[in-house]
């Protein structure tokens, strides 16, 4: 799989098997990659979302698992996996994918998670056929997660009572924060 180094951050991607790993056995996982990771950010959602990773990337083409799968977020400084971050799939018929994210709490408000959505919305656009990416249903009361989503240039267009959902067009998207 893949891996994509930016300025302050190693994103790895995490195959089905470390998935899986992740899920069942995070100890087996930190000795295969030779680094300590978060267990903080499993919460019940996260676990539903990654078997759902490992579902849908048993039904993918080897080449198409950067799309499904989690990219571990690892601050070079620390060596550490301190977050999640990916696609929920490939770009569908409206040529568009939505993105997903989480950090361990004691890596928030570090620019880690900004630095990872930007680098992850670039990659995306390297494939001609990727010409948007969403955040769908992000919560009003999640002013960090809407604050990271402004600076990489989304902009919200829909809202409910409760949610935003955010997304930059290739044309316009700037990689550089």
């Amino acid at each position: 799989m893949s891996v994509i180094y930016t300025p302050r951050l190693k994103l790895k991607a995490l195959t089905k098997a470390q998935l899986a790993l992740y899920l069942h056995s995070p100890q087996e996982l930190e000795v295969e990659l030779g680094i300590p990771i978060s267990v903080a950010i499993l919460t019940e959602v996260v676990q539903r979302a990654i078997q759902l990773k490992i579902a849908k990337m048993d039904q993918a083409p080897v080449l198409e698992h950067g799309w499904y799968t989690y990219w571990l977020i690892i601050p070079t400084e620390a060596a550490y996996g301190a977050g999640l971050a990916g696609f929920k799939g490939l770009h569908d018929g409206k040529k568009e994918v939505e993105i997903g994210y989480g950090i361990d709490p004691a890596y928030q408000g570090q620019g880690y998670m900004t630095e990872t959505v930007q680098t992850l919305i670039g990659w995306a656009f390297q494939d001609s056929e990727c010409q948007a990416v969403v955040a769908r249903n992000v919560l009003k009361t999640n002013q960090a997660s809407i604050r990271v989503l402004e600076k990489v240039g989304m902009r919200p267009y829909l809202e409910t009572r409760d949610t935003y959902s955010f997304r930059v067009e290739k044309r316009v998207f700037n990689a550089s924060i």
